[in-house]
């Protein structure tokens, strides 16, 4: 097979272990590397790859940079939550007797430190919910970046027609100035070659289109973006068995571990809630200066007495928000199992699908270019069956390169339902 068809998957292997099995946690990521413009001076001039170019996105994205403020908002909550309350001052006076006072809420029945936990639970939350909107967007710019490679791809194929047409015309106006053909075989030519411009300007109008979105995902508008990709063909490597690849990514798939990490602190909160409804009692002191009495301290003790409030709303509410967290726990479970086993079926159809056009289509592609072009020079075929032949090895190339497309697409989908994404820290 010649390098003009030895297209296949840019990132080849993903699911079967070519690249290591990471989990992303983009909120470790420092926020000064992610906001504000991206100079032209700092733009890559060169190709990059998929894992370049996923690491661009994640660190310029404008909107990454907000989610990634979820978890500096957590650990404020846990620096209130750690703060112990705050004393209040008293002073009176009347006649004959002034003093002065101080009183302290005492949370003796561990309040204060459930809510710490609770905060840090949240810190944990926060950051599976920064990790979700890595996903997301490690999905809209895998997916760009497919296409700006099958894109390239594409302009490099009708730029190779035009050659062969050209090619091909060249023996055509031989043979019309040797006097074996009519001067048509040359109109016609010439009429399929300003057809072949036309493809080849749509074909790089749409790539530039392509890179353009390409630019605007990576918060770059103005990159020249560049693909670059290991055009192997397939290996023989068999699709891996759903049970076994569901156990290695249900623990760190970032949907699962929020759904579960939310269902940890809504638990968390009943603990939280029960304790509230015990009082804190304070803690006083007095300085009394009485024209009768002389100067003295008073100490005193102060309670709430739970006689008709005893937090029971907060609690029915906290029990609430766990049972619901819990079904959105399990409601993401279904989810993730039923998306790995979709994109594991769509993979070896993509997959069987590319591998049956290479054996029994592009192996064509040769003989029958070579019979076109020898049928013409021995008299046995005309122009418009040189002209079909050409046209028809083009749309065989244009075809394979769409069931790439599809296969480089599932393959990706794969590595997203089960957590296997490229690093990007």
């Amino acid at each position: 097979m010649t390098k003009t068809y030895r297209w296949v998957a840019a990132a080849s292997l993903w699911v079967c272990g070519a690249w290591p099995v990471v989990a992303v946690h983009a909120a470790d990521l420092n926020n000064s590397q992610v906001a504000g413009a991206v100079s032209q001076s700092s733009m890559p001039q060169q190709p990059v790859t998929m894992e370049e170019y996923l690491r661009l996105v994640v660190r310029n994205q404008p909107s990454l940079a907000a989610s990634r403020l979820e978890t500096g908002l957590a650990r404020a909550d846990t620096v209130t939550a750690s703060a112990f309350p705050n004393p209040v001052a008293s002073a009176y006076g009347k006649p004959g007797e002034h003093g002065v006072g101080i009183e302290q809420p005492i949370p003796i029945f561990g309040q204060h430190g459930l809510r710490i936990e609770n905060a840090k639970k949240g810190e944990i939350t926060a950051a599976a919910h920064v990790d979700m909107a890595v996903n997301a967007a490690l999905n809209d710019a895998a997916q760009a970046f497919n296409e700006l490679l099958v894109a390239q791809q594409r302009v490099q194929i009708w730029q190779d027609a035009q050659q062969s047409l050209a090619k091909a015309a060249y023996i055509v106006r031989g043979q019309i100035e040797a006097g074996a053909r009519s001067r048509y075989d040359g109109a016609r030519l010439t009429l399929q070659e300003a057809q072949m411009k036309m493809q080849v300007a749509k074909a790089n109008a749409a790539l530039k289109a392509v890179v353009t979105n390409a630019a605007k995902v990576a918060a770059m508008p103005t990159w020249q973006v560049r693909a670059e990709g290991s055009l192997k063909t397939l290996e023989q490597v068999p699709v891996p068995d759903f049970e076994t690849l569901w156990s290695q990514s249900s623990a760190r798939l970032p949907a699962l571990r929020s759904a579960q990490a939310e269902l940890d602190q809504a638990r968390h909160k009943i603990e939280v809630a029960k304790r509230d409804a015990y009082p804190t009692p304070s803690v006083g002191v007095s300085r009394v200066k009485s024209r009768n009495d002389g100067s003295y301290t008073q100490w005193g003790v102060s309670m709430e007495i739970p006689l008709f409030d005893r937090n029971k709303g907060n609690i029915d509410h906290a029990r609430m928000e766990a049972e619901q967290a819990e079904l959105r726990l399990s409601a993401a479970q279904q989810d993730a199992q039923a998306g790995l086993y979709s994109a594991l079926q769509q993979l070896q159809l993509k997959r069987e699908s590319v591998l049956a056009y290479e054996k029994d289509g592009l192996a064509q592609i040769e003989p029958l270019r070579q019979m076109s072009g020898d049928a013409y020079r021995l008299g046995q075929g005309g122009v418009l069956e040189l002209i079909d032949a050409l046209s028809s090895i083009n749309d065989h190339r244009l075809e394979y390169l769409e069931l790439v497309k599809d296969y480089l697409d599932a393959e990706w989908q794969v590595r997203l339902s089960s957590g296997n994404v490229p690093s990007v820290d």
